[in-house]
């Protein structure tokens, strides 16, 4: 139905009532977050951002602005400790009341079956990439979450895991030069 990431977030906003189009500019866009903890084995994503910085977070809220929307064509985790991915039993992607994303075992993306991508020369990291075969819209002020568990004693560890999603948005552009 929809042939372009630009014509579903465009039917979706027009949908919604955001057609404030000629004061949006499009753009790529990534958002990512950090969960981290000793010990446990269940996190959300997108959901608290005290004390977080900017390497952890690029959000400060659970919600894009009224002039930004995105689709999300892929989905990446990153952790200090690869062996996390191969226990991630359940991820969860929560766009306002609805689950758009239910019960995903990431096990599938980082098995042998998928490649593995280390980031660095001891192969002590690593980053699975879930490309999105249906885009998931954010719409302008609704409020989204990710939840990821895992399973086998696997913990979340100091340093974490990072979710990001990345994909086309919309952002405010003034109409006037300043």
């Amino acid at each position: 139905m929809f042939n372009t990431p630009r014509a579903k977030l465009g039917a979706v906003n027009q949908k919604i009532g955001s057609g404030a189009v000629k004061s949006q500019q499009d753009t790529c866009r990534v958002i990512y977050d950090t969960v981290a903890g000793a010990g446990l084995s269940y996190g959300q994503f997108f959901n608290n951002f005290a004390g977080k910085n900017a390497f952890q977070t690029n959000l400060n809220s659970n919600k894009l602005d009224s002039m930004e929307s995105m689709v999300i064509n892929e989905i990446i985790f990153a952790s200090a400790a690869g062996n996390q991915f191969s226990r991630a039993t359940s991820l969860n992607i929560y766009i306002g009341d609805d689950c758009v994303v239910k019960d995903f075992n990431l096990q599938y993306a980082a098995s042998t079956s998928w490649k593995e991508f280390p980031i660095n020369d001891q192969n002590t990291s690593l980053i699975v990439s879930v490309p999105m075969l249906t885009s998931i819209v954010i719409p302008p002020q609704i409020t989204f979450k990710a939840t990821l568990e895992l399973s086998g004693g696997a913990t979340f560890g100091a340093a974490g895991i990072k979710m990001a999603m990345k994909g086309f948005g919309k952002i405010f552009k003034p109409n006037t030069s300043f």
